[in-house]
């Protein structure tokens, strides 16, 4: 779910059409982000796996701060490696896929749906392959509002959790 939230996160925060946002799988997890400019070249941002690096930009923006944090070693990465995504095994990717389609309240519920899901697997009330059909069932139930208003995302959301809740 991680991959489907940061894609709605960037058609969000940076006015990126949906159709224009592709997923890869990076199981060395050095690439952090990538974009692609007019002229085909691209932009990576690479670093060791740990987001205190991330953490700490966000928090000193627009300022680069110094820190004693592991630098990248290129050495010990010879290979950097990409997938598509297997939205069959990984279903909540391809749930999160559907809402930002869907677009209106549908990434709100699958967001509500999805903290009500982790919750109950940490919990030990579910298992971690229940979560997807948890979330789709909400997706499914809650009815769909194309131009929420704050008002509404906030009862969207609270429904979302009373009906995922009763669903475990």
């Amino acid at each position: 779910m991680n991959k489907g939230l940061e894609m709605i996160e960037a058609h969000w925060l940076f006015s990126v059409p949906p159709g224009k946002i592709e997923v890869v799988i990076h199981p060395q997890s050095i690439i952090h982000s990538m974009v692609e400019f007019c002229d085909g070249s691209v932009k990576a941002q690479m670093g060791i796996p740990d987001m205190r690096l991330p953490i700490q930009y966000a928090l000193g923006y627009p300022f680069r701060l110094s820190s004693d944090f592991k630098r990248f070693d290129f050495s010990k990465f010879s290979e950097l490696t990409f997938s598509p995504p297997d939205t069959e095994n990984f279903r909540n990717l391809a749930l999160a896929y559907e809402a930002i389609a869907r677009g209106g309240n549908c990434p709100c519920v699958l967001n509500a749906a999805n903290e009500v899901a982790v919750a109950a697997f940490l919990a030990g009330r579910i298992s971690f392959d229940a979560m997807p059909d948890l979330i789709n069932k909400c997706i499914r139930k809650i009815s769909y509002v194309s131009n929420p208003s704050v008002e509404d995302y906030q009862l969207i959301d609270s429904e979302t959790r009373q009906l995922a809740t009763s669903l475990l």
